[in-house]
Parts: structure tokens; C-alpha cells; sequence
């Protein structure tokens, strides 16, 4: 396995979990409205507000996190192993943001019903999304590798 089959396994995921996060959430809007009677204003606000902070963080702060991995994965020697697209460190962070979605789901009346938990979903999914194109952006300043 060479680097640029880690880089787009690790965008490729980052880009389908951000999706499902994102499907998730639509399906929360959903609950919200029919299980807790979610005003239209309320996820009218929830929806933008969502999509705003999931737009500038994945610009701004998941791209940065991105960009990071994708030097760590070059900096690698090969050949690589495939549990090599993320760090040890961010498989247990990936564990503890699992651990979190399943208590804002279960806790979802405590923090605002399940229009905030559906804002959080698609805030992050959109986040996700944005920054998984950064796995395939050429860096500025370098060439690229031609690996076979």
C-alpha cells in the first residue's frame, strides 16, 4: 500500500461517516418534529446554525486536522499497513466522539430535545464532509508523489 491509497482511504472515510452523520441528523430533524413537537422556527434555526458552524469548521479546524494526518501519512515509510491511516491517538479519539454521539442520543431531552442533537450531527457530519476533500488537494508548494 502506498501513500496516496492512505490518503484516500482516510478522505473516503472521513467523507462517508460525514454524510451519515449528516443522513442521521436529518432523520433527528425528523424525530424532533414528530416525537417532541419541534416548532418550525426552531429548526429552521437549528438547520442554519448547523450548517454555518459545520461549513467554517470543517474549513477552518477539521481541515487543519486533515492536513496534519495527511503529513503524518507522508512522512510514514512504506510499505503501509492500512491501520496506518489514522494515529493510534485518534482511534481512541474517534472512540470517545462514538461514545459521545450515543449520550447526546440518549440524553437528548436533558440538552433541548433531538433538534440540538440533529444540529450537532449535521454540524459535524458537514464538517467531516468539507475537510475530506483536503485528503486530495495537492499542498501548495510541493509536487506530488508517483507511487506505483
Amino acid at each position: 500500500m502506498n501513500h496516496n491509497q492512505l490518503f484516500n482511504i482516510a478522505g473516503g472515510v472521513w467523507g462517508l461517516v460525514g454524510v451519515m452523520l449528516v443522513l442521521r441528523g436529518a432523520d433527528m430533524f425528523k424525530l424532533a418534529v414528530e416525537q417532541q413537537q419541534a416548532s418550525q422556527t426552531a429548526l429552521m434555526a437549528a438547520i442554519a446554525i448547523s450548517l454555518v458552524i459545520g461549513g467554517v469548521k470543517g474549513k477552518l479546524v477539521f481541515s487543519k486536522t486533515a492536513r496534519k494526518n495527511k503529513a503524518r501519512i507522508s512522512a510514514l515509510p512504506t510499505p503501509l499497513k492500512v491501520h496506518q491511516v489514522y494515529s493510534p491517538r485518534f482511534y481512541l479519539f474517534i472512540t470517545a466522539m462514538m461514545a459521545f454521539g450515543f449520550s447526546l442520543r440518549s440524553f437528548n431531552e436533558l440538552i433541548g430535545g433531538y433538534v440540538v442533537v440533529a444540529a450537532i450531527y449535521v454540524g459535524v457530519g458537514l464538517a467531516l464532509t468539507v475537510s475530506s476533500f483536503y485528503y486530495w488537494k495537492p499542498e501548495s508548494g510541493t509536487t506530488a508523489k508517483t507511487e506505483s
